[in-house]
């Protein structure tokens, strides 16, 4: 699997698509994580978190697990199938845009 990480969401907070936000947000849950964390970790406010974990859980790509200390959040099958397929997106188009970019810089 193509790695994901903790910079990879920092460095697009600003701006981001739905598509970039349900990203981060299965990225924090590959080892299972709080609702609160993912709201501070994903910078997204309540309601906005609310939204997103319930189409995330509703596509399947998020499950709820039960435990003693409340409910936590994590990735399912499906869910790292699409945050593979959109990690390679991303690489794939900051590739592309790097070699539009290098006929144009001199030496």
């Amino acid at each position: 699997m193509v790695p994901y990480n903790a910079e990879m969401i920092s460095e697009r907070k600003n701006n981001r698509g739905k598509i970039q936000i349900m990203g981060d947000v299965l990225a924090l849950a590959t080892s299972g994580i709080k609702k609160t964390h993912i709201m501070y970790k994903a910078n997204l406010s309540y309601e906005q978190v609310l939204l997103y974990l319930s189409e995330l859980i509703g596509r399947r790509l998020l499950s709820e697990d039960a435990s003693q200390d409340g409910i936590v959040y994590r990735i399912t099958d499906k869910g790292r199938e699409f945050l593979l397929c959109y990690t390679r997106l991303v690489e794939f188009l900051e590739e592309t845009q790097l070699e539009l970019r290098a006929p144009y810089i001199s030496k």
